[in-house]
């Protein structure tokens, strides 16, 4: 008897097609919570890799950098020449005058030519 009070007071209220649509929208809810959850997180992930990425870029163009600045430091002239006055090496300066050009074999022609016309 009870059960027959307790049926037939929620049967009236609650419908099966209501009960249904409900089920159908909690898990419709779920699987697009689910599938946010999912998409953020993969997202996280890139952002994250990206910023590792930029972070050893980074770091690369600083080597770079200092590498230059290293390459200069050793090949200036100045820097160069207090070394070896340190070392006492036997290189010293040359002048201008002992500096001769080098031509490649086509400039010689093109003179040699140029010349006997």
């Amino acid at each position: 008897m009870i059960r027959q009070i307790y049926k037939s007071r929620y049967s009236q209220r609650v419908s099966f097609g209501f009960l249904v649509w409900m089920v159908a929208f909690a898990v419709i809810a779920t699987a697009m919570g689910v599938s946010y959850a999912v998409l953020k997180n993969e997202q996280v992930a890139e952002r994250t890799e990206i910023n590792k990425l930029n972070r050893e870029i980074a770091i690369c163009r600083m080597n770079a950098n200092q590498y230059r600045a290293k390459t200069d430091a050793l090949t200036n002239r100045w820097a160069m020449r207090e070394r070896l006055a340190r070392v006492g090496s036997a290189l010293h300066d040359i002048h201008h005058s002992q500096i001769e050009i080098a031509r490649s074999s086509r400039e010689d022609t093109a003179i040699r030519s140029t010349a006997v016309r």
